[in-house]
């Protein structure tokens, strides 16, 4: 209870001293409790932040090395795709080769069974009459083989024809045919973009037939083919000369229509 005192004021109670020493304690009490235990508490949070730290650094680590993993496994896929395209590239070739063969294959075959055909029928009975001693025993004659040749032309198996009119011009040089043969593999040279072979071809007709009527044929063709070589120069001079020798030619229209103005 409150009392008064002689002017009439209340006056408070006092608290006595214990119960103010015991609140300070009271107080006091969680400031002992931080401080005795800070310092196994500080000691503690600097090992998990070294911890921390040493884990953030193996994660960096490990993220290199992913990263090195990633690349690695990239140049190895373009390594494997490079690998891929060169095989696969290697391969359509050996098959357009192989296609090639077979083709070449057939073609001879059937060259062969051509020319042992055109043999039976020399060698047939009523078939060697009045025929020298190498036909009647069964031999092609020239015309059997620059007509087996010019077959193999027109199906255009050049190649096939090279041979078969190198094999007619082998028997056969001094036959009215020859400067033909030499023309129709100048052809098929051409035919096959192979313009040093077929100049060689065209050139022969010039050496050794000086008088064919192919001659204008030829030099127009040899004009022709040193053009598609690059060697412009020499062409046109084929032409120039051509145009000189037999101005009335066909060959010569058309030498007249491939010089420049």
């Amino acid at each position: 209870m409150s009392d008064s005192d002689d002017r009439g004021e209340i006056v408070r109670p006092r608290r006595p001293a214990y119960f103010c020493a015991l609140a300070a304690r009271v107080l006091l009490l969680p400031t002992v409790f931080l401080i005795s235990c800070s310092g196994a508490g500080a000691e503690q949070i600097q090992l998990l932040r070294s911890e921390i730290f040493s884990l953030r650094q193996d994660q960096r680590q490990l993220q290199h090395e992913v990263s090195a993993i990633d690349s690695l496994i990239h140049l190895r896929v373009q390594s494997l795709d490079g690998f891929n395209a060169n095989f696969n590239e290697d391969v359509r070739e050996i098959k357009q080769r192989l296609a090639e063969f077979e083709q070449r294959l057939s073609d001879t075959e059937g060259r062969i069974t051509r020319l042992t055909s055109a043999i039976e029928t020399a060698g047939a009975p009523g078939g060697s009459a009045g025929q020298p001693p190498e036909k009647a025993k069964g031999a092609p004659s020239a015309k059997d083989l620059f007509d087996l040749a010019y077959k193999d032309f027109t199906s255009a198996n050049y190649q096939i024809a090279i041979e078969g009119f190198a094999d007619f011009l082998q028997r056969h040089s001094d036959s009215p045919l020859a400067p033909e043969a030499y023309m129709y593999i100048g052809n098929s040279y051409q035919a096959l973009n192979k313009y040093r072979e077929a100049v060689s071809s065209y050139t022969s007709i010039l050496e050794k037939y000086p008088d064919s009527p192919l001659n204008p044929d030829a030099m127009y063709k040899i004009g022709d083919s040193l053009i598609k070589l690059g060697d412009v120069s020499r062409g046109e001079t084929y032409f120039q000369t051509l145009i000189q020798r037999y101005p009335d030619a066909n060959a010569a229209k058309l030498a007249r229509g491939r010089l420049k103005p």
